[in-house]
């Protein structure tokens, strides 16, 4: 199956499921849409490999393979889970993802690691749907 992950830096606390807009929708209102080109379309087995990537890295706090479990629902990365990640990418370097092999990799890297950046300097959220 080929689909793609859109994803969206949101402050979690102006977010719920309980209200009667559309979880995606309020994400849209709320949040911030999050460049998604190596990941659309991408096929689910993709997200193991940026994981294995991200974690040889460093950058353990989040799994790409939680983030798009949300299908149309969503799935989140909580606020604090986004900031123990920034730290964990602040001790990666731009050549340590350069040095990666497979570009596509190289490229998934970087935009996941300015997904995290972003959101924790706005002290948000990450919330994915894979559709």
């Amino acid at each position: 199956m080929s689909a793609g992950l859109m994803a969206y830096s949101v402050d979690l606390a102006r977010i719920s499921h309980a209200e009667a807009a559309p979880y995606r929708s309020q994400c849209e209102r709320y949040g911030e849409f999050l460049p998604n080109a190596p990941f659309y379309p991408v096929r689910f087995w993709w997200f193991a490999e940026v994981d294995r990537a991200l974690a040889d890295l460093g950058v353990k706090a989040v799994r790409l393979d939680d983030l798009w479990m949300g299908a149309e629902d969503g799935a989140q990365w909580s606020t604090e889970e986004v900031r123990r990640a920034a730290v964990q990418a602040r001790a990666v370097t731009t050549e340590q993802v350069q040095a990666l092999e497979d570009y596509s990799i190289c490229e998934s890297v970087q935009t996941v690691l300015g997904w995290i950046r972003g959101a924790a300097e706005q002290g948000h959220g990450i919330v994915g749907f894979y559709h």
